[in-house]
């Protein structure tokens, strides 16, 4: 929708900005208690009733976050007229084209306004009716998601959890406190994690629901998830869409990007467990496949190239690249102290285990005719300019690290890593054409961030118990059933969680396990939730702390692809009792004897404008890089923060009111990226990240990491 064009300014239900206020109890009150915007997005006509809205507001639009984390990013912009969000706009700073899209907000992305200003927010702290703070028998574990809601205040809220984690530290240890979920320290919050931290740490979760195996595997074998960017994979003549669907799980620009790829020529091949809405776009080929066996239809693969390359008239494999980039190909190529025998070439071939993985093999495994797999082999080993691109779903399966190294040998097999058209990696990730997380930063990208391991103003904080972080796969096997798990040092621990600090996560929705999950939350003393809304990990908490939205804090910084840099603003004040995260951990380190100066030593508006200051450009995505904005004396004070004044390319002020700033793209112009190009050129001196700085086919870490686990038969790729 353009911005200029009409919509209607209810949000869902019709709830008007009187009714919102009779409903919640506030119309005694009145329009103070939600300050000046904070019943902005309900209907203007009732304004009048409310002796407000008298003079004409043309509106000012806003940019405003978009937290849907979706694997994609769009842009959001809110129009506010009276007071009132009456209209949602995206990105028009430029025209529109192929080369340079707009950064277009989706459908999820507006409906942000009916969820913000929805009747469903948790609008002040609650406790659960039948627990009482000490654990044991007061906590009534067994209620949990059964028993009634009552209001509390803001002071009895903060004074019962500070007094439960003093509780649960002088008694446990700071392993008794588990917060799933991690700590963003790197979104510049300051939450309950930091503070944590600052009081001796936490027990956490590691891994990843959304990545599956490929958070715990991808630095161990030396395969990136970076994907090429999206001019580069113009040059493609074929990609391979392995489980990925963008079209329907990412609203952003992916598909309208590979609809130019298409444009440009390019070939595309599904495989999929169905024929998916991207199928129908886009490809030319289906080829269908059973869930969960990805793995062996690759190793298959792996068999036509090993049987069929013929060096001289039909080369299939890249030797080259094996020789100098890999370990454990072969027997002659294993590292010091490995069997020989565990070799990749000689596992794919059957030679030990007389189980040769031929396309028949993997056929009656994952359903696909034998025909199609060794077709799709030598496809894509005999094309010049070929990636394969799959998401992260299959790895989130009980063999998914197979599958992600499985993926790794097809690809430096067929000579798909690190050459301009060709990639062999997931798309994981906020922003597929980032090229891999790196490129927020320098590397590879023409936008950049550099904080030099601070945050803005906010030096990072470790956690003093990283290596005791419990994998997301015992976490709740570990508690239920009194185990022992394995910490990221490979060291055995017991889980000794008697509370559970829940915030921006909803683990018993989006995870796994999800009724061991509930039988962990019943049988620990405390469980505490702060949320917008009420999520089910809400519904099984004690006391649960309303929680202020992005629309209503300052604003954030980020950037969104290689070409974007976004400064979201504030929409509207706080609804009804809401908190920031910030302001609460601030007001629980109070209690907590924590220096609130360590904690929080800026301001969130200084913050957020010193990574402003401090974001740079590559025009060129080179090593040349310049400020991207300007800032004057007279900009510091009406921002009303500190700084130095700098030279960039745009007024800081008008980032500011624009809220994207974009370098455009155009086909030739030097700017692509090509991930682990450096390393295919000179491995020695350019490393990738596993342990020997080559990519493993036979990864001794890995094996080490399998055997702590318990599941040494996981050893090998099948």
């Amino acid at each position: 929708m353009k911005e200029g064009a009409k919509s209607d300014v209810r949000v869902s239900g019709g709830i008007t900005r009187r009714g919102l206020l009779k409903w919640t109890g506030l119309t005694a009150i009145g329009t103070a208690a939600l300050g000046t915007t904070g019943c902005a997005g309900f209907d203007q006509t009732d304004l009048a009733e409310t002796g407000e809205g008298t003079e004409e507001d043309p509106g000012t639009w806003i940019p405003c976050n978009c937290w849907a984390d979706c694997g994609s990013k769009g842009f959001n912009k809110a129009l506010v007229k009276n007071g009132e969000v009456v209209r949602m706009g995206t990105d028009q700073s430029h025209d529109d084209s192929p080369d340079c899209p707009q950064l277009r907000a989706c459908a999820r992305g507006r409906a942000l306004r009916g969820m913000i200003f929805g009747a469903d927010r948790i609008k002040y702290p609650m406790k659960r009716k039948n627990w009482q703070p000490g654990g044991g028998e007061n906590a009534h574990g067994e209620l949990r998601g059964k028993d009634e809601w009552e209001r509390i205040s803001w002071d009895e809220a903060l004074d019962l959890i500070a007094g439960e984690i003093k509780r649960v530290l002088d008694t446990y240890g700071n392993e008794g406190i588990l917060l799933p979920g991690g700590v963003p320290q790197r979104t510049g919050d300051f939450d309950i994690g930091r503070m944590m931290y600052m009081m001796g740490g936490c027990l956490e979760q590691t891994g990843s629901v959304s990545s599956g195996a490929w958070t715990e595997i991808k630095n161990r074998i030396g395969l990136a998830e970076d994907v090429n960017d999206r001019m580069d994979l113009r040059s493609s003549e074929l990609i391979v869409l392995w489980a990925s669907n963008p079209a329907w799980s990412r609203a952003g620009v992916q598909t309208y990007d590979y609809m130019q790829c298409k444009a440009a020529g390019t070939k595309f091949i599904s495989v999929d467990v169905n024929y998916n809405s991207t199928a129908r776009v886009l490809t030319d080929e289906f080829i269908g496949i059973r869930p969960g066996t990805d793995c062996a239809m690759m190793l298959a693969m792996c068999y036509v190239l090993l049987t069929q390359d013929n060096p001289e008239k039909d080369p299939l494999i890249d030797w080259d690249f094996l020789e100098r980039c890999c370990i454990g190909f072969d027997a002659d190529h294993m590292p010091e102290g490995a069997d020989p025998k565990d070799n990749f070439f000689d596992y794919v071939l059957g030679t030990y285990d007389k189980t040769p993985k031929t396309p028949a093999w993997a056929s009656e495994i994952c359903g696909t005719p034998a025909e199609s797999i060794e077709k799709l082999a030598l496809e894509v080993a005999r094309t010049e300019r070929c990636a394969i691109i799959m998401s992260p779903a299959p790895a989130r399966t009980s063999s998914g690290s197979q599958m992600c190294q499985a993926l790794m040998c097809l690809g430096a097999m067929a000579g798909l890593i690190g050459k301009p058209g060709c990639c062999a990696a997931c798309d994981k990730g906020h922003a597929w054409e980032l090229g891999g997380y790196s490129t927020i930063f320098k590397g590879g990208g023409m936008l950049g961030e550099p904080r030099n391991g601070t945050l803005g103003s906010i030096e990072y904080i470790p956690n003093p118990l990283n290596d005791k972080k419990v994998d997301l796969n015992e976490m709740w096997t570990s508690i239920v059933y009194d185990q022992e798990y394995t910490g990221l040092d490979g060291n055995k621990y017991k889980n000794p969680t008697h509370l559970i600090y829940d915030r921006h996560e909803n683990f018993r929705n989006q995870g796994a396990g999800l009724m061991l999950g509930i039988e962990a939350y019943r049988k620990v003393d405390t469980v505490i939730a702060q949320n917008l809304v009420m999520t089910t990990t809400c519904k099984y908490a004690d006391i649960v702390l309303p929680v202020s939205s992005m629309w209503e804090r300052f604003g954030d910084f980020t950037v969104a692809y290689r070409e974007q840099m976004i400064w979201t603003s504030q929409v509207c004040d706080p609804l009804f009792e809401c908190k920031s995260d910030p302001e609460i951990a601030l007001e629980l380190a109070d209690r907590l004897g924590v220096d609130k100066n360590v904690l929080r030593p800026v301001s969130e508006k200084q913050n957020v404008v010193n990574m402003v200051a401090a974001a740079q450009v590559s025009a060129n995505a080179d090593d040349t890089w310049e400020n991207l904005v300007s800032i004057t004396e007279e900009d510091l004070a009406e921002l009303g923060v500190e700084g130095t004044p700098q030279e960039g390319r745009i007024p800081i002020l008008d980032f500011k009111r624009q809220g994207i700033y974009t370098i455009e793209r155009s086909e030739g112009d030097g700017r692509n990226y090509v991930p682990m190009e450096a390393f295919r050129k000179d491995p020695e001196n350019n490393p990738v990240k596993s342990e020997s700085g080559k990519m493993e086919f036979y990864c001794q870490a890995f094996v080490d990491a399998v055997d702590n686990w318990g599941s040494r038969p996981a050893r090998r790729c099948s």
